[in-house]
């Protein structure tokens, strides 16, 4: 379910991407020529695809005061505030009102969008006058329209109110636009910044175009790869098909999408959200609804002030159901497949059976669901013969199977900060799962673990070291865990991994022995009756907290440990690059004599070593591997300065959640002012480098200016 949240709003990014692509394409191919008009302009109500506004200029200035108040840097703002002297400040423009821009549905057999921007005018004239001293020309064709030249380009603009419509094309001028403060009043409102699509407007002959497209893309995708486990398969089947299932409800029964942004120089914090609204009463309506029906079991816990805490308390689709037991049906297989293989040391197989049996037939390839002509033409792979599943294995996978019929999906998982003897932080990983029929389940896994005690090469296995309120525990200690640098660094020196099963749920906990008596407290207030029940209404599906203040220190204290890993990865790559060079040079002598090196051939080296680095600046990554070790410490050492500093205080608290509304659904994500200061000190790097930048030109124009002696 994770993964396929996860997905969805991936894909809600891919469709923004493809109706700003189609923009662009209508946008570059328009024409040149001004097409002929009609005597009488008939005007049409030109109803928006979609919203692209700013709130307002001021409001946006405000916020920037506000950010560099965060790091004490108020002088940044006046030089902003200097650089828009190169603009005329927008003399003439209604600084308050909203600007932005509609895009539009041209008719046809394939519509084509294309943009409409507004911007509010307050001084029609000194308007005029800071668009000419940009790259335009202003001419005047009559009182309410203006042609803005630039170069060999011509843009149409037209007065309507307080307000000029500005387009590529001049007939995409005569139509009777919407009042821009009310279209965009309800997002002007809460955003800073937002982009809403009317998904209404959309014809719906493209909607099953671009459905068809994505089914037959979703076939193809998740046909069964070589090599790959059969579990794994079925999970990415499961999360392609939901994340389809989820675009198609969208598209055909969605309202509004929208994606915005604002800061809050009252509450000081910054928000992002996502927001879905469907159609009134249908069906999509009522799923995301349907999504928040049951509380948490473990709601006394999840909002515990500790460095992150992660929840989903979500009910599932009936076809989600299906597909989970589906799915457990096939990890069941594989799970009795890999169990034998360590017990038995070797697989089950025909062998056993008499000669003359006969195979059981395979079980027919499952349907996508997806219709018979776009499923392609290898469809799935046939499910191999069933093997015999052991009883306390087929206990596992009944509880599991119940689980997903009770279409509630019920886990939590949390970090709890301790400190280790030196000071550094320490974190103790906590979570549990809501399980239906918990003690077959915990029956299930008991017997397993005692099969698998004391075999040879398994991990060390301590079983039902203690109890605590009807949970039984068992301590597993992975050696691989003593072994792995990272995780010594955040759970300490051998962490282990205690398991407790009971009758409700299945807890764990992941790091030093008092890492059970933790996990024994939460169990305690996961128990506890809470103190008030919250309506419906506040009942969160999906939540994500995270304190980064704990996660810095973290960073900080096993900085130089890492950089010292970064450096041998880097050197390791880099001599393996060198030596496979070595090995093409042996060859080439081998084959046709000693070559001849010219004076570029060092010059060629470095080029090939920075290539293998990935210098190319194609990503951060890239270029970080590409500078030098000294670079790499002082560019490191400057970042954790500037988190250091950022979060200095207590607001540090990035939240995530995912909630329905009245008519659909939100997922926000809430930064405190920490990660403003963050963005803050970034800024005035980039200023303060610029300012530099400037200053040193000036110098150097001064000195080509003096007389020379």
């Amino acid at each position: 379910m994770v993964r396929s949240l996860q997905r969805r709003w991936r894909m809600l990014s891919v469709i923004v991407f493809l109706v700003g692509t189609l923009v662009s394409t209508s946008v570059s191919q328009a024409q040149t020529k001004e097409p002929e008009k009609p005597t009488e302009t008939v005007r049409e109500q030109a109803i928006p695809l979609a919203i692209l506004c700013a709130s307002g200029f001021e409001r946006w200035m405000a916020n920037i005061d506000y950010l560099f108040g965060t790091i004490e840097r108020e002088e940044l703002s006046d030089y902003v505030g200097g650089k828009l002297a190169n603009v005329n400040d927008f003399k003439g423009f209604d600084r308050d009102k909203p600007l932005g821009m509609l895009i539009f549905l041209r008719p046809g057999l394939i519509p084509q969008p294309y943009p409409v921007t507004f911007v509010p005018v307050k001084n029609l004239a000194d308007a005029i006058g800071t668009v000419s001293s940009g790259p335009f020309k202003v001419k005047k064709v009559d009182d309410t329209h203006y042609d803005l030249i630039a170069g060999n380009r011509t843009f149409y603009a037209k007065l309507v109110g307080d307000y000029a419509w500005i387009a590529t094309q001049s007939d995409q001028l005569d139509y009777e636009f919407p009042d821009p403060l009310a279209v965009t009043k309800r997002i002007a409102d809460r955003y800073d910044i937002a982009i809403e699509f009317n998904l209404t407007q959309v014809p719906e002959g493209m909607k099953h175009i671009f459905l068809d497209f994505l089914r037959a893309s979703t076939e193809t995708s998740i046909q069964q790869r070589d090599g790959e486990p059969n579990t794994a398969y079925q999970m990415r089947r499961l999360n392609a098909l939901d994340v389809l299932d989820w675009l198609d409800q969208l598209l055909l029964q969605g309202e509004r999408l929208t994606f915005g942004a604002k800061v809050d120089p009252k509450s000081k914090h910054a928000t992002i959200e996502v927001d879905v609204m469907a159609k009134q009463d249908s069906a999509f309506a009522k799923a995301l609804q349907d999504t928040a029906a049951r509380p948490s079991f473990f709601a006394n816990v999840v909002e515990d002030d500790v460095p992150l805490t992660f929840s989903m308390s979500a009910m599932m689709t009936p076809q989600n159901q299906k597909r989970f037991a589906d799915f457990f049906e096939h990890a069941e297989q594989d799970a009795a497949e890999q169990l034998a293989n360590v017990i038995e040391g070797k697989k089950p197989s025909e062998a056993k059976k008499p000669a003359n049996a006969a195979a059981p037939p395979a079980d027919a390839p499952k349907s996508t669901g997806l219709p018979k002509s776009k499923r392609g033409a290898t469809g799935n792979k046939p499910l191999k013969a069933k093997i015999p599943v052991p009883p306390a294995l087929h206990d596992i996978f009944e509880s599991l199977r119940e689980t997903a019929k009770t279409g509630h999906v019920d886990f939590f998982t949390q970090f709890i900060a301790d400190s280790k003897s030196d000071g550094a932080p320490q974190f103790t990983l906590i979570g549990g799962a809501k399980i239906a029929d918990g003690t077959r389940f915990a029956g299930g896994v008991t017997e397993i673990l005692n099969q698998l005690k004391d075999r040879p090469g398994m991990v060390r296995l301590d079983l039902n070291i203690e109890t605590h309120a009807g949970v039984t525990f068992h301590r597993i200690s992975p050696d691989g865990l003593g072994r792995d640098e990272g995780a010594q660094e955040t759970f300490g020196s051998k962490p282990a991994f205690y398991l407790g099963l009971g009758s409700q749920a299945v807890w764990f906990a992941l790091g030093q022995p008092d890492s059970l008596s933790q996990l024994k407290l939460v169990i305690d207030r996961a128990n506890t009756e809470p103190v008030a029940r919250p309506d419906r209404r506040d009942f969160i599906p999906f939540q994500f907290h995270m304190h980064m203040k704990k996660w810095i220190e973290l960073g900080e204290a096993n900085s130089e440990k890492r950089m010292e890993r970064i450096e041998t990865a880097i050197t390791q790559q880099e001599g393996a690059a060198t030596a496979k060079e070595a090995e093409a040079r042996a060859a080439a002598v081998q084959a046709g004599g000693k070559p001849t090196e010219s004076a570029d051939a060092p010059k060629a080296r470095e080029g090939n070593r920075q290539q293998r680095l990935g210098s190319g600046g194609t990503t951060p990554q890239a270029a970080f591997r590409a500078q030098s070790a000294e670079q790499r410490r002082q560019g490191m050492a400057t970042w954790n300065s500037m988190q250091k500093k950022a979060f200095s205080g207590n607001d540090d608290k990035l939240r995530i959640d995912f909630k329905p509304t009245d008519q659909g659904a939100r997922i926000q994500l809430q930064f405190d002012e920490s990660f403003l200061r963050l963005m803050g000190l970034g800024i005035s790097r980039g200023i303060d480098s610029n300012i530099e930048n400037e200053r040193k030109a000036a110098e150097k124009q001064q000195q080509q200016a003096k007389p020379k002696k």
